[in-house]
């Protein structure tokens, strides 16, 4: 795929997401609340939704370190990075 063909996938990707699950914030909040909970005395300050895209990001970086040729992890962090520059 070429930057395009994965911009446009990404795209379609995070909105077919937002249908099944409804806001990025609220779906990205509700993660925050589980892992501040998960977590709990290990962390200092609850987990915002800013940092969950981070972390996000982070998990498909790791999994295209293993496998950089697998498109759907590139077509995700894509989306990830755009969902991160409009909550943010």
């Amino acid at each position: 795929m070429n930057r395009q063909e994965i911009l446009t996938s990404a795209y379609k990707t995070v909105s077919d997401r937002e249908a099944e699950y409804g806001t990025a914030a609220s779906n990205f909040q509700t993660i925050a609340d589980l892992w501040t909970t998960i977590l709990g005395d290990k962390i200092s300050a609850p987990i915002t939704i800013e940092e969950v895209t981070m972390l996000m990001c982070c998990v498909k970086l790791a999994r295209l370190k293993y496998a950089p040729d697998h498109t759907d992890s590139a077509i995700d962090l894509a989306g990830y990075a755009a969902l991160l520059g409009e909550i943010s």
